[in-house]
């Protein structure tokens, strides 16, 4: 099972846990474990507030959200782009997307010079060896393939409903309960 490039979709048995509701793009997937990031949840930042925060100077006027990507290293800063942008800590991410970590990619964005489309989250999920693909057997996420669109043009607020309808779920009608038939 690859994972990378692909969407969890939270089941409802995860509803009241740090993942319930969540969407959340899988970057990384390996025998080493997993690494994604949330993203249907906006954090408190937007890009202008945290690139105030930095101390960099931005020549974009247009805003835009900055999800909640995860419990692991909620510190620390992590870009999901179109890959027409790259610096040298970038690292591909499936699906034709880069993934970077450098202040450098977003001196870039704050500068006008960056990818195309981005989608700037804090934090990350991650899972060990075997640990996402017993949480997928044990009925706790779906897989879904992922779009461009979704990651980056539509409301956050669309985003589980909207994975979930590409499966053909509609996430209203699931119960929190799950079982083997």
């Amino acid at each position: 099972m690859q994972l990378t490039g692909q969407l969890l979709v939270s089941m409802p048995r995860l509803h009241g846990s740090i993942f319930g509701e969540s969407v959340i793009y899988i970057w990384a997937h390996d025998a080493e474990g997993a690494q994604g990031l949330v993203v249907n949840r906006p954090h408190e930042l937007t890009l202008i507030k945290l690139l105030h925060q930095l101390e960099l100077p931005a020549q974009i006027t247009a805003d835009a959200p900055v999800a909640d990507g995860g419990p692991v290293e909620p510190q620390r800063g992590f870009i999901l782009h179109t890959s027409d942008a790259r610096v040298e800590s970038s690292e591909d991410a499936g699906n034709g997307l880069t993934i970077s970590y450098s202040r450098e990619i977003l001196e870039l964005i704050a500068s006008a010079q960056g990818p195309a489309r981005f989608l700037i989250a804090l934090g990350y999920a991650g899972w060990g060896p075997g640990q996402l693909e017993h949480e997928i057997q044990d009925s706790s996420w779906l897989t879904a393939p992922c779009c461009h669109e979704l990651l980056f043009e539509m409301p956050f607020s669309e985003r589980l409903d909207h994975a979930a309808a590409s499966l053909g779920i509609d996430m209203r009608l699931l119960g929190t309960d799950a079982g083997l038939a």
